[in-house]
């Protein structure tokens, strides 16, 4: 029973890391406010309605 439970998250696990690999999106920022590196390796973007 753990070793089937181990192979189960061991597969989650690594479909989660191969949807995540896909799921690139480039945003342009034009000169939107932002902190740290242009050339990071990791961009978030934080959109807001405030109605």
């Amino acid at each position: 029973m753990t070793r089937l439970l181990m192979i189960l998250l061991l597969s989650l696990l690594a479909t989660a890391a191969g949807a995540a690999e896909k799921t690139l999106i480039n945003v342009p920022l034009g000169d939107s406010p932002s902190r740290g590196p242009a050339d990071a390796a990791v961009t978030m973007v934080e959109f807001i309605d405030f109605q």
